[in-house]
């Protein structure tokens, strides 16, 4: 294994995240899963409400096609293509009219020919259009609108539909273009390509849709996939990563409340949905969202048990969310195993689920399943390279699960117990990475001075020099604690202990395999995180004070060295035992704190050689 260094100064170090640049580069989260907004509901890209086998069509766009010969509707055609945006204020729209008048009159059109005219016309107002003349968009409109009642043939209709969405949009009305679009994404025959739609909602909703689509929302209640899909995007998390409890958000409740009254209002719409967007879980979202656990309770209750719903990834999660936020953590179990197991879960939501599975263990005590899990995502997240697969802001994020691993490390290095981690190792010896528990677990061990144990757990993992100087170490504590030496060979034997542990900094007892120098970041119980009780608040925080003593080298062998002092006087040992404890002391770091009284002993080993 590598030793890591732990003095690291404020420097900005590049770590795994999710693809986010923070202010200084890393991802220094622990305990999400105690977070309220970890637990909101799957965020819902556009591309989350195309149905599935929706069959289209590859046309060229009106007026696209080459002008291979002379006919009038040919010279339209490269006159409309000669078309750039955006125009000038000189442009002359003039030249283009006449060439649709010419067009029009020429009887030898077959009906699709007339109707390619007619679009062209249209889309001619709509590309010569200029911000802050809306009179052409205008007529562009109206021209689209009649075009779709008159038009038979079907790429041009779809084309018409496309652009006129595209028109709504630039003169502003976001539900008129969002439904077309909506409904172009999953239509039969449709010209417009998936890229093109999918990119088209996202200019005209972004991420939520934006006060705009709150301020519109019953106007979506015409169809049941209209309302689903405005409910969804309206309720989309929004994060703060400031806030470290689930706290009420009194502009998500008014909305929340509004939603419901839409519901109920539109309750035989609703009903009538049989996709994935069904009432409760519409319900069960915009509760969560605001707030509200119980209602998203009461809601996934009156969902029947043989339904098809509790099967859906959303539904699950949903569920273990409120469950969990209203403290009924045993009872959050089943639906976040449900997810985790599910062949319809994403793996993102897989490893929501596997990081939601560690807060239910932590809070029921069960060390043996939140270690797996935990380490499940250890695995996952490396060889996947989960951390690197979103590249938007942290607003967007369906859920963020605490991807530094820092979980792992503070249970393998200090809070499960070392029969906890002998249990598992001894049951779980095939488990992926179970070398990690086994490192970590004779880490423990050397703490406890237990070298020989530790000794050959590192031998079976192959980490020699690990091995080699818990080999080393065996033979001198050994020797230290003789009770048939006498005292100058006892002390002499505790002189060399102490030596060998401090000469060996990050060698010993630190566990090098887990903080690789990033553990002073992890160790934050002290300065008060709100979402422990009480009593997990004082449990980390004294396992954190246990932890800093029980790594430090030169710590332990100042302490070894410190009774060698007060024992041997004047004595030439005690003498270098106290020019040694002075020069590990001074080489402590100062976040290792304590520093009252390493400034204390210093002063007296000082006095001391003095005299």
């Amino acid at each position: 294994m590598k030793i890591a260094r732990r003095v690291l100064g404020f420097s900005c170090v590049p770590v795994l995240a999710i693809g986010i640049v923070w202010a200084c580069g890393f991802d220094d989260s622990m305990r999400e899963y105690l977070s309220g907004h970890f637990w909101l509901p799957f965020a819902k890209g556009h591309e989350h409400f195309e149905k599935r086998s929706v069959q289209r069509i590859s046309a060229p766009y009106a007026g696209m096609t080459a002008a291979d010969n002379n006919s009038r509707l040919a010279r339209l055609r490269e006159a409309y293509q000669r078309i750039s945006q955006p125009q000038s204020a000189a442009f002359d729209i003039t030249p283009l009219q006449q060439a649709v008048t010419i067009a029009r009159a020429d009887s030898s059109l077959t009906r699709r020919e007339k109707e390619e005219v007619e679009l062209i016309d249209a889309k001619i107002d709509m590309r010569s259009w200029q911000p802050g003349e809306p009179q052409l968009l205008e007529s562009a409109k109206k021209k689209l609108q009649a075009f779709l009642q008159t038009a038979r043939t079907p790429e041009l209709l779809s084309e018409a539909r496309g652009w006129l969405a595209r028109v709504h949009y630039l003169m502003g009305d976001q539900t008129a273009a969002g439904k077309i679009y909506l409904d172009e994404l999953n239509r039969d025959g449709s010209n417009l390509s998936r890229e093109t739609v999918l990119n088209s909602l996202w200019m005209t909703y972004g991420y939520d849709g934006g006060g705009v689509l709150l301020e519109h929302l019953e106007e979506y209640f015409d169809t049941p996939e209209h309302a689903a899909f405005a409910i969804q995007l309206v309720t989309n998390p929004r994060w703060d990563r400031s806030a470290r409890q689930f706290e009420r958000d009194d502009g998500a409740a008014q909305s929340y409340a509004r939603i419901r009254s839409l519901i109920e209002k539109h309750r035989n719409l609703m009903e009538s949905n049989t996709g994935a967007n069904t009432l409760a879980l519409l319900a069960m979202r915009t509760a969560l969202r605001a707030g509200d656990p119980p209602a998203a309770r009461l809601a996934a209750d009156a969902v029947p048990t043989n339904a098809a719903v509790r099967s859906e990834p959303d539904f699950n999660w949903m569920l273990a969310s409120a469950l969990f936020l209203s403290q009924d953590f045993a009872a959050a179990e089943r639906p976040l195993l449900a997810l985790f197991r599910s062949s319809r879960s994403s793996a993102n939501q897989k490893a929501a689920a596997a990081y939601g599975l560690c807060g239910v263990y932590r809070k029921t005590g069960n060390i043996a399943e939140q270690l797996r899990f935990a380490l499940w995502l250890h695995t996952t997240v490396r060889t996947n390279r989960m951390y690197l697969d979103h590249a938007s802001g942290i607003a967007d994020l369906t859920v963020y699960w605490a991807v530094s691993g820092w979980d792992l490390n503070m249970l393998l290095d200090t809070e499960a117990p070392i029969n906890a981690l002998q249990s598992f190792v001894n049951e779980n010896p095939d488990l992926k990475n179970v070398g990690l528990v086994k490192y970590s677990l004779a880490v423990r061990l050397t703490r406890e001075n237990r070298y020989e144990e530790a000794a050959r757990l590192y031998e079976s993992i192959n980490a020699v020099r690990r091995a080699a100087r818990a080999r080393r170490l065996t033979a001198l504590y050994e020797e230290a604690n003789r009770t048939d030496l006498a005292d100058p060979e006892r002390q002499e034997a505790r002189y060399r202990l102490a030596e060998f542990i401090g000469a060996n900094p990050n060698g010993i007892y630190f566990n090098d395999a887990l903080w690789n120098g990033l553990q002073r970041y992890a160790l934050k119980a002290s300065s008060g995180d709100t979402r422990l009780t009480s009593a997990e608040r004082q449990a980390a925080i004294e396992n954190e004070r246990q932890l800093r003593d029980d790594q430090e080298e030169r710590w332990r062998a100042y302490l070894i060295l410190r009774e060698l002092v007060q024992e041997g006087g004047e004595t030439d040992l005690g003498r270098k035992a106290a020019v040694l404890a002075a020069q590990y002391l001074r080489g402590i770091s100062d976040r290792f704190g304590r520093q009252a009284e390493i400034r204390k002993a210093l002063i007296e080993l000082s006095a001391r050689r003095r005299r």
